[in-house]
Formats: C-alpha cells, structure tokens, sequence
C-alpha cells in the first residue's frame, strides 16, 4: 500500500501557520525582548507552511516553486527557529548562521533542479543541511542559562535531537539503497517517514517553545518586582524579604550582621543645577560604584531617592568600617561628568552592626538612619557607627 503524502502536507501546512500567525498576534503583549523571539518564531512557521503549500499540488507550481523554493523555506524556517532560540536564550549570534545555509540551500537546489537534473541528490544534500542545524538548535539548548537548565529546554533539545537522528536514518537509507535517480517518488515510505517526523516534531515543539517563553517572561516579572529600573539594583521591597531571611539565618549561626545606609552628599543640588537627567546619571553611577566595592555575596538596595541600603552578612564592626573606608575612597575616584561638566561627588554614610541577634530589619534600619544623620551632621564624606540598643527619637 502507497500512502499519498499529501494529505500529511496539508496538516503541516495548516497547522505551522496557524501557530505562526498565532505567535505573530499576540508578540505585541510580550516585553520587546520576547517579542523579538516571538516574531522570529512566528516567521519561522509561516515559512513551514508556505513550503507545504509549494508542495501540496506538483502540477501547477512548476519546479522552480516546488523543488527550490519548497526546500529552501524549510531550511529558512530552520535557521529562524536557531535564531529564536538564541535570542530567547540570551546567547550572540552571527547573521552568517542565519543567511548562509538558506543561500547554500537555494543554490543547490537550484543547481540540482535545473543544471544537474536530479532531485535524489538535491534532497540528500538538503537533508544534510537540515540535520546540520537541528543539531545546532539542540546543542545550543542545552547549554546552562543563569547556571540552570531549565526542564523545557532540556525535553526540546531532546525532540529537535530526535528529528536530527530520524533526519540521518533517511540519509543512511539513500545510501544503503544506492538510487539516486534524477525523479524522486515523494510517496515513497522514506519521504512519508520523514514528512510525518517533522509535523510531529514541530506539533511537540510549539507548546514546549511557549512553556520556553513563559518561563523567561514570569523570570522577567520576577525580576522587575525586585529590581529598581534605574539602577537594576534590589529594590526596597526585595531587601526587606532578603533581610529577614538573613537575619534569622545569622541568628542561627551566632554570626554579624551589618546594615549600611549611603547618602549622596548635595544630591539635590546636582538636580538643582544639571537637570533630573544628570540626577539619574549620577545614581548610575554611584549604583556601579557600590556594586563594585561590596562582595558579591552582599546585597545592595536602591532604598529610595538618592540613598542607598546594604545588608553585610558575617560583618561585625570592623568589616563594616573596612566596607564604608572603601566606599569613600571609590567616591573620591569617582570621574563624574555630565555633558563634559565634572560634577563633584561624595557620600555620607551611617552603620548598625548587630551581634546579639534580637532586633528586626525595621529597627536595624532605624538605628542606620539614625546614624547616617549623625555623618551628615558632622560634616558630611564620612562615616558613623549606630549605638546598640534601639534608636533614640525625640
């Protein structure tokens, strides 16, 4: 019994569209990030399902439209889907990988169609080209994003590696056959396996690319409710979660722990006289160069305006010290300009170490503030320890 492929074209036909226009409506409601990788995704299946269209009737679309075009879209489809997925996963990419195996393909299908005369060849070298990127696309999925791989990645690494060794079954059956006649019967149960393996394939593979893209955007929202979006800093409400869970751990460990509060000194002054846009630079700024100074273990918060918050783990009151010394000194080198106009910049700093574990962050903070108040008081550019206990109010 023959199986008339066909029908199995139009499915794909019908179905890469669909979910092509799909993608390509609802791109608008996804961050410009994701909506990039959507758009490419999208492209890639329209291009599927145009391509199961050249193929579905071979009497009225000619040879040209058939054997090269038709070929060549899946290989477009393949490298935009690369494209996507290397977007998607934040990895660079070259323009090469994108437009070279579609010219490659075109040429020789092209050579094949109309030089050479013979179509076996022309699909065995596109099998080639098509196994070479699915391989591609597998590898690059695989590789560990944030230090994890995440679980949807994996699976469709493993689908598109599936398809890449179904992919060289068919070209191991070329050559175990040995007929490579210059027609091709598309109808044959070779062309069937392969045609129903890739419909399959990107039928499993739509859903696990939108799980891909749900996870990335529910990270971005996760993401932006802790982040301040001028500094890219821990935002208020984050270091406070952050807080308590260090407090309690130190508590634990019988360990220090220190909260650091940074002013910058006449801040408003800078706005005052530059401008709100030279005000942002300068938090910028002053946000890199914290970061810079403290360890990576410590957490540092954009506490709100010009003031800045960090969280110390295991620092009693000489690591504090050291941490706040350091801190002056990066100000001091700090080449500020803005529109080729230096701006001075310096920052007060106040200090509350715990050690005996009983306070809260709301009355740790507290005791910082107050001691950041008794820094500018005394002239400004320097530091101040809190006293232990609770803070003093009038």
């Amino acid at each position: 019994m023959i199986l008339d492929i066909r029908p199995f074209w139009l499915m794909g036909a019908l179905g890469a569209s669909g979910c092509g226009l799909l993608v390509l409506l609802v791109r608008r409601k996804y961050p410009a990030y994701l909506g990039r990788v959507l758009s490419l995704w999208g492209a890639a299946n329209l291009c599927l399902g145009v391509s199961y269209i050249f193929r579905l009737e071979r009497s009225w679309d000619g040879q040209f439209v058939f054997n090269v075009l038709g070929s060549t879209l899946i290989v477009v489809c393949l490298s935009l889907e690369y494209w996507a997925l290397r977007e998607l996963k934040r990895q660079p990419l070259s323009v090469g990988w994108i437009a070279v195996p579609s010219a490659l393909m075109f040429a020789i299908c092209t050579w094949y169609t109309f030089v050479q005369r013979n179509i076996s060849v022309e699909l065995l070298i596109s099998n080639f080209i098509d196994m070479a990127l699915m391989i591609l696309i597998a590898r690059s999925l695989l590789r560990a994003e944030d230090g994890h791989r995440p679980f949807a990645d994996v699976v469709t690494s493993l689908v598109y590696a599936l398809l890449a060794i179904a992919t060289c079954g068919v070209i191991l059956d070329f050559f175990r056959v040995g007929n490579f006649s210059p027609e091709y019967d598309f109808n044959c149960s070779r062309a069937v396996f392969n045609g129903v393996a890739a419909i399959v394939t990107e039928g499993i593979v739509f859903p696990l690319f939108l799980l891909m893209v749900s996870e990335r955007l529910n990270r971005d929202l996760t993401v932006r409710a802790m982040r301040d979006p001028l500094t890219g800093l821990y935002n208020r409400r984050a270091l406070e979660e952050i807080a308590f869970h260090e407090i309690s751990g130190a508590a634990r460990a019988g360990q220090s722990l220190s909260v650091v509060l940074f002013d910058i000194d006449h801040f408003k002054q800078v706005n005052d006289q530059y401008g709100h846009a030279a005000g942002d630079a300068l938090l910028k700024a002053a946000a890199a160069a914290l970061r810079r100074t403290l360890r990576d273990e410590d957490f540092l918060c954009r506490w709100g305006g010009d003031e800045f918050c960090a969280l110390i783990p295991r620092a009693g009151r000489e690591q504090a010290e050291n941490v706040a010394e350091r801190v002056i000194q990066a100000f001091e080198k700090l080449d500020f300009s803005f529109r080729g106009i230096a701006v001075p910049a310096s920052v007060s700093i106040g200090i509350a170490t715990d050690g005996s574990h009983q306070e809260n962050f709301s009355s740790f903070f507290d005791r910082a503030d107050v001691a950041l108040y008794r820094a500018k008081e005394e002239g400004r550019n320097n530091f101040a320890f809190a006293s232990d206990g609770n803070p003093v109010t009038d």
